[in-house]
């Protein structure tokens, strides 16, 4: 069955609008902390509390939530997760005030928590096998777009329009995807044949027994990736352009195309990714070569005497490499996973990248502060090449080739 067939499409393109969406609300409110601090007379650390508490939220209740996935309807609870986020902010337009803001972060944490093992169990299995990895390429790619068009967005809605206006904007936004979501359970719910019949006599695991899962090496490898991947990539999409212009002495226009170049190049090496893993599967291959690629090319930024034209290139390089990996990365989880505990597995892996973007701004403002930029490219590159080890970690338990 091929990628364009119109079951395979349809199930692609609503959960990667959801996942679109759960992207682009992460990124709603940080555009709006200086029209927040005026207008809710709030200091930059009280408005840094709302990211912390959503993330806190997600990174709690994201097992819990995987655990509710596998035992319910994954399709309805990812039409909640879209509709429990548009509803908060459609309540934060209406009821404009901090204390609004901070209680609303705790129910669009725990939708946020709900969105990568809903994604994932869905298109595990509903989707072929045979195009898995351009399912999650193309999964991947749209959460990366919604987190990539959300600053322009809301600067030009909140500029437009005002700040509680545009929040208003988007959670109709979110109301009519939720509908859209909903109007297409049944779609979602419509199992590939080869994967329903293996999932027939499929049955819950008790928690015991999925806590005593978590905690084998596999799936604490597929942990160790995603954290170290967030790690890497937190560097880089939010200290680079910090990094270029202390280390280079960069106009900010130039170091912000550097940035603009890794992450453009970042999503077309998922796009390949998604179909070198279906042609070949050789996801363990594809998963050790492009993080080791990546992590050099990341670990050369620190030479401080290339010119603009040679930073282009090599972090072109490290974002397409970084981004080839990504689908493997998500079919290396998938193959070690047990079929009746999708949810539980991709909501406990998932988890470091909220780990990761916890502490790790801390550590590279550090570095900054210090005027130790050269140390955001070094730990980055560092953390993209330890990614091989929990690769490896995995090799042996994996059913895919090398």
């Amino acid at each position: 069955m091929d990628i364009s067939t119109k079951k395979n499409k349809k199930i692609i393109s609503l959960v990667s609008m959801a996942h679109f969406y759960s992207h682009f609300f992460f990124f709603i409110f940080p555009p709006l902390f200086p029209l927040l601090k005026s207008d809710l007379e709030v200091s930059y650390i009280e408005l840094g509390g709302i990211i912390v508490l959503f993330n806190l939220i997600s990174a709690l209740t994201q097992l819990p939530m995987g655990i509710v996935v596998d035992r319910l309807d994954a399709p309805k609870l990812l039409t909640f997760a879209v509709l429990c986020q548009a509803v908060s902010l459609l309540l934060i337009s209406i009821y404009p005030s901090y204390l609004m803001i901070m209680l609303m972060m705790i129910p669009c944490g725990i939708a946020n928590a709900i969105y990568h093992p809903a994604d994932y169990t869905i298109l595990n299995r509903s989707v072929s096998s045979n195009v898995m990895g351009r399912a999650f390429s193309i999964h991947t790619v749209l959460g990366f777009t919604g987190s990539a068009v959300a600053p322009l967005t809301m600067v030009y809605l909140s500029s437009n329009y005002g700040w509680e206006e545009s929040l208003m904007i988007i959670g109709a936004g979110g109301i009519i995807i939720s509908l859209v979501l909903y109007l297409n359970i049944s779609s979602l719910l419509n199992q590939d044949e080869e994967n329903k019949g293996n999932n027939d006599n499929d049955k819950s695991l008790s928690i015991y027994a999925i806590l005593r899962l978590l905690l084998t090496l596999p799936i604490l490898m597929g942990f160790l990736f995603w954290l170290l991947n967030s790690i890497a990539h937190t560097g880089i999409s939010y200290f680079s352009v910090s990094a270029f212009t202390q280390i280079y002495e960069m106009a900010l226009s130039q170091a912000n195309l550097c940035l603009t170049m890794f992450l453009a190049f970042t999503s077309l090496g998922i796009l390949l990714g998604g179909f070198l893993s279906d042609k070949t599967g050789r996801n363990i291959s594809i998963a050790i070569g492009g993080n080791l690629i990546s992590g050099i090319a990341i670990i050369s930024l620190s030479i401080s005497n290339l010119n603009l034209f040679h930073i282009l290139g090599i972090i072109s390089l490290a974002g397409f490499m970084s981004g080839v990996t990504a689908p493997s990365r998500d079919l290396l989880v998938r193959n070690v996973a047990p079929k009746e505990s999708i949810g539980a597995v991709f909501g406990f892996v998932s988890t470091g990248l909220n780990v990761g973007g916890i502490f790790a701004p801390f550590i590279y403002g550090w570095f900054l502060d210090y005027k130790s930029a050269l140390l955001v490219f070094i730990i980055s590159g560092i953390c993209q090449i330890l990614i091989i080890t929990s690769v490896i970690g995995m090799m042996h338990s994996s059913k895919t080739k090398y």
